[in-house]
């Protein structure tokens, strides 16, 4: 893992710099009886041809360190989560903004959720590794 290790770095260096630093309290947050928050979400692949992202639209409830929600595919390209509404679970950290999303058991990410409510982070999709954002729209 070694050969990996620095362009892992350039990655994570850059989406902070796009997004913030990540807060201690989550700047999007839902309490009983709220409707979700919409988030517009894109995933590429960060090996290989990139070509169209993936795309997305979810609806996320946060709050008492869980994500719950739906997502809808809007690729252009074909996708298996296109015309679909699929479950979304996950958790987030109080104390440190980190995210743990599992999208309709096809797409697992890890990350973090910055102060205006981006979440960025690594995906696991069909068995590839893709660079993930959404944002509140």
């Amino acid at each position: 893992m070694k050969f990996y290790k620095p362009y892992a770095t350039v990655l994570a260096t850059a989406l902070f710099a796009l997004a913030g630093s990540p807060i201690p309290a989550p700047a999007v947050t839902n309490s009983a009886g709220e409707t979700a928050t919409p988030y517009v979400a894109a995933f590429v692949p960060i090996f290989g041809i990139a070509g169209i992202p993936h795309s997305g639209n979810m609806q996320l409830f946060v709050g008492n360190g869980t994500i719950t929600g739906t997502y809808s595919g809007t690729s252009v390209a074909p996708d298996v989560l296109n015309d679909r509404i699929v479950p979304v679970t996950g958790s987030i950290s109080q104390d440190d903004g980190h995210v743990q999303l599992y999208i309709g058991g096809a797409l697992s990410l890890q990350g973090t959720m910055a102060n205006d409510g981006t979440i960025t982070g690594t995906a696991t999709y069909r068995g590839r590794l893709y660079e993930f954002m959404a944002k509140p729209s």
